[in-house]
């Protein structure tokens, strides 16, 4: 991955260039982003510009040896530790070590750059449940550093949301972080750092990336998709300057996805007031795999804020798709301008909860009944 290759943040790109060539690179980054907006690209392009053996002011060669095994994430100096579970794809009823994941992660990160931890977990086959980092992963990267590096340059760990790490993990990466090791760095991604430790956070250089500017993603999707200007423009701005997320939207436009169809009819149920019904949705809610239960209420918060958006009369900023428009205007006539707030803090505890492993049928009944006294 070249800079080069990157969609947008060129300031971000000049910066971490500049670090580099005037050796003040830290010995660990974190790469903070909404999920889609680059950073995994970021950061790939910058272990690729560091570990080149003939990189320019401009970018990395990318025909070196180097370049060319970054590219294909086999470099031997480069490291990876990412959120494992147990995996449909990978054999066993335990966790396996993080090494049988690699061929998996090698060919979807080759293809997609932008991608949030959700989708990472389906393409590693795990959706049904939250990734974790543990002690396994940590000892497995402290042994490696232990050894001499394999082409006498830099030794790279790259970490891929590190707020997974549970406790025992992160205290053991803790300690390599307080006393690096000459040469070597971490470079992290992470779509929720207000999760990771703060010790950890402490002894980071923190790189936030914005989302991508507008034009630079309207550009690309034009290319991509063949669509208009005005076209490209509002998937940009509907995707909040998520790459990732304006491919989703452009792909499900003729079709609603199925978080949209459950949590209007949730809406619709509490609306007439069908107790019922509503907890037979909360039922099947309880039945989806953690992953597509978190996934479910960050798209119920979307679709709520679209809804007051547009009961304000606010449309401009509403991001409404056109396929949505009918459907979010009933529903911005029917409730109560005194819910948006509440409903929104009822799904945001869930999640909460959905992260504490609480019992979903508990998070899930709990939900609908507050939306079913509060609409």
């Amino acid at each position: 991955m070249q800079y080069r290759d990157i969609i947008g943040n060129m300031e971000v790109v000049e910066s971490l260039k500049k670090m580099i060539d005037s050796n003040r690179m830290p010995h660990a980054i974190l790469f903070t982003e909404k999920a889609g907006c680059g950073a995994v690209a970021v950061a790939l392009a910058t272990i690729q510009y560091l570990l080149c053996k003939n990189h320019t002011p401009e970018d990395s060669c990318g025909e070196c040896s180097s370049c060319v095994k970054v590219d294909r994430l086999v470099h031997p100096d480069l490291h990876f530790i990412f959120p494992t579970n147990t995996s449909t794809l990978v054999q066993g009823d335990k966790k396996k070590e993080i090494e049988n994941f690699y061929p998996i992660w090698r060919e979807y990160a080759k293809e997609n750059k932008y991608f949030s931890e959700e989708q990472l977990n389906a393409a590693l086959g795990i959706e049904n449940k939250f990734g974790i980092i543990g002690v396994s992963e940590a000892n497995s990267i402290i042994r490696k550093l232990s050894l001499s590096s394999y082409e006498g340059g830099a030794k790279i760990v790259f970490v891929l949301f590190p707020e997974r790490m549970n406790t025992e993990a992160a205290n053991k990466l803790l300690k390599t972080l307080e006393e690096p090791m000459p040469n070597t760095y971490f470079i992290m991604v992470s779509h929720n750092p207000n999760k990771i430790i703060p010790t950890i956070i402490s002894r980071c250089r923190i790189v936030e990336l914005p989302p991508i500017e507008r034009e630079i993603l309207s550009g690309k999707l034009q290319e991509q998709f063949n669509i208009t200007q005005k076209e490209g423009d509002f998937w940009a701005t509907c995707s909040g300057g998520s790459y990732s997320e304006a491919v989703n939207l452009i792909g499900r436009e003729e079709e609603q996805s199925e978080y949209y169809t459950i949590f209007v009819e949730l809406l619709n149920k509490a609306l007439l007031k069908d107790l019922p019904a509503l907890l037979d949705i909360g039922e099947n809610l309880s039945t989806y795999g953690k992953e597509k239960q978190r996934a479910f209420c960050k798209e119920a918060e979307e679709i709520l804020r679209k809804i007051y958006m547009v009961s304000l009369g606010v449309e401009s900023i509403s991001y409404v798709t056109p396929n949505q428009q009918s459907t979010i205007e009933e529903l911005a006539n029917r409730i109560n301008p005194d819910f948006y707030r509440k409903g929104y803090d009822f799904v945001n505890s869930s999640i909460d909860c959905i992260e504490r492993n609480v019992n979903p049928k508990f998070i899930f009944c709990d939900l609908c009944n507050c939306i079913y006294h509060t609409i």
